[in-house]
């Protein structure tokens, strides 16, 4: 397990305390989109309220996981976000970007961003037992519910934007909020919430005739168009280690689907070239888009935590850390290579965190 360490101890000495002295705004409040090459905060960005409630995550899971105490920053970071995204216009929910110096960029109310207000929120409360963020929590779930049902299960993609493709990603990333908040406080009555979004997986996202995961949909949950025909390996994984955890969690057996999507992303996902996730294919298996990004990696350790073997889970770590973690200032990655590994990254999206700490809290399980 010699890279998994390698990338254990690369997360807790050099990633969380680089982005806890490096992501902060220390002129506006909040935390900067995306740090350059150089890891200097990049102003005048607009800033996504999702990559906002991410990094709140990020240093409330660290501090419950006693990797870095940095409470104060997801503390802080969330009470911002809720002053100035949070129903600034009279309406209910959370807007979508905002400019750095906190006005608002974009009033929509995105599903997407929704389920990570539920995940921030769920883990700031539990690094700081400050009841408002439980209570942010469950009034963003309440407003979901309110507002955002439609028809043929699940949620709509957003108020005033449009509404198609319906997506499933939005909706893994609500599953695995869910999941963390009923982790987190015991509440079975999110058990019925969680149950839903397994049936639109059992009944629209897996095909189980192919193994593979869909991501595109019309209003009834059919393929949408050209795009219905378009899959992501990465996603493949994250759903493997979501439907662990949702086994894990409830107390019964895991869906055979995840190894499923976990040996599909092993045999079909992968590039030739480089042996990284692929971000985007046809489900015939035609490249659609070769690229890697950082992301997909930390998914495939993931995965490979609750699916594969030991030596799987070290060769995952060890292509994360030589692709992506190597070559750049301490702590940081590289976001994006090419197909032939080409180094095309121009920043370094603070988003990304959420993923990689996702991966971190996996490895330090195993070891």
């Amino acid at each position: 397990m010699e890279h998994a360490r390698r990338f254990a101890d690369w997360g807790r000495s050099q990633a969380l305390p680089f982005w806890a002295e490096r992501g902060w705004d220390r002129h506006n409040g909040g935390f900067f989109e995306t740090l350059d090459l150089d890891g200097a905060g990049i102003t005048g960005d607009i800033r996504r309220v999702r990559a906002q409630a991410r990094q709140a995550y990020v240093f409330a899971r660290a501090a419950c996981e006693g990797w870095l105490d940095r409470t104060d920053l997801a503390e802080a970071g969330l009470d911002r976000l809720a002053r100035i995204a949070r129903s600034p216009d009279g309406q209910p929910g959370w807007v979508h970007l905002v400019h750095d110096d906190g006005r608002v960029a974009d009033s929509r109310r995105d599903f997407y961003d929704h389920a990570f207000i539920i995940l921030a929120a769920a883990w700031v409360w539990k690094a700081t037992g400050a009841g408002r963020f439980l209570d942010m929590a469950h009034e963003t779930l309440v407003f979901l519910d309110t507002h955002m049902p439609a028809d043929h299960g699940g949620y709509r993609e957003a108020i005033g934007a449009p509404l198609l493709p319906r997506r499933q990603n939005p909706h893994m990333h609500l599953f695995e909020a869910l999941l963390s908040l009923y982790e987190l406080t015991g509440e079975t009555a999110l058990v019925p919430r969680i149950d839903a979004i397994k049936g639109l997986f059992d009944r629209h996202f897996f095909v189980a005739e192919t193994g593979l995961l869909r991501e595109f949909f019309e209003p009834d949950w059919q393929p949408h168009g050209e795009r219905g025909a378009h899959v992501e390996p990465g996603h493949w994984c994250e759903w493997t280690w979501l439907l662990a955890e949702h086994g894990r969690l409830l107390g019964h057996a895991a869906d055979p689907a995840g190894p499923v999507l976990y040996r599909r992303a092993m045999q079909r996902g992968r590039s030739a070239q480089t042996g990284l996730l692929m971000a985007g294919m046809t489900a015939q298996g035609d490249i659609v888009d070769a690229r890697s990004r950082t992301w997909m990696q930390t998914e495939w350790v993931r995965a490979a935590a609750v699916a594969g073997s030991r030596s799987e889970l070290d060769q995952a770590c060890g292509a994360l850390v030589r692709w992506h973690l190597e070559g750049v200032v301490s702590g940081g990655w590289i976001d994006k290579r090419g197909a032939d590994g080409e180094d095309l990254a121009s920043g370094m999206p603070a988003s990304t965190l959420y993923h990689l700490v996702g991966a971190l809290a996996e490895v330090e399980r195993h070891l």
